[in-house]
């Protein structure tokens, strides 16, 4: 969509576009701005210094460097039974992190966000709670 607003006595040309699923772009003039949604469905602005992360990370195919978590959880309790990631490993989404025994099922922990991995907090064989803090990232 584009559009022209002025303000006092200024006029700018505005293209808004969606790039991807919850990623937006809005061009003012010849400056590009950012925005995505949060996991509460609100918009946010990406911040800049993640520009060069987004424009690459969609030659990729992922939307990297959006203000996204930085903690990889596990969603139910259960034994960790294998962790498939290293430290300073680049993850992208889609990756298995680990794969977590559960009510006799074995369940694959699947990262949602991009990025380094900065420490691994826990242990095969470790009895993991919900919501516990499996991988962070940089």
């Amino acid at each position: 969509m584009r559009t022209k607003i002025k303000i006092g006595k200024n006029t700018y040309h505005i293209d808004i576009s969606e790039i991807k699923e919850n990623l937006l772009k809005i061009r003012v003039d010849d400056e590009d701005y950012f925005f995505t949604e949060d996991r509460f469905q609100n918009l946010v602005p990406i911040e800049k210094k993640d520009y060069s992360s987004v424009k690459n990370s969609l030659e990729n195919g992922a939307v990297c460097g959006v203000s996204e978590e930085k903690e990889i959880k596990a969603p139910i309790a259960g034994t960790l039974s294998k962790i498939y990631v290293r430290e300073g490993q680049e993850i992208k989404p889609g990756k298995v992190v680990a794969t977590l025994i559960s009510m006799k099922m074995e369940n694959e922990i699947i990262s949602e966000t991009c990025g380094k991995v900065k420490e691994i907090k826990v242990k095969e064989g470790q009895f993991i709670n919900a919501n516990e803090v499996l991988v962070t990232l940089e």
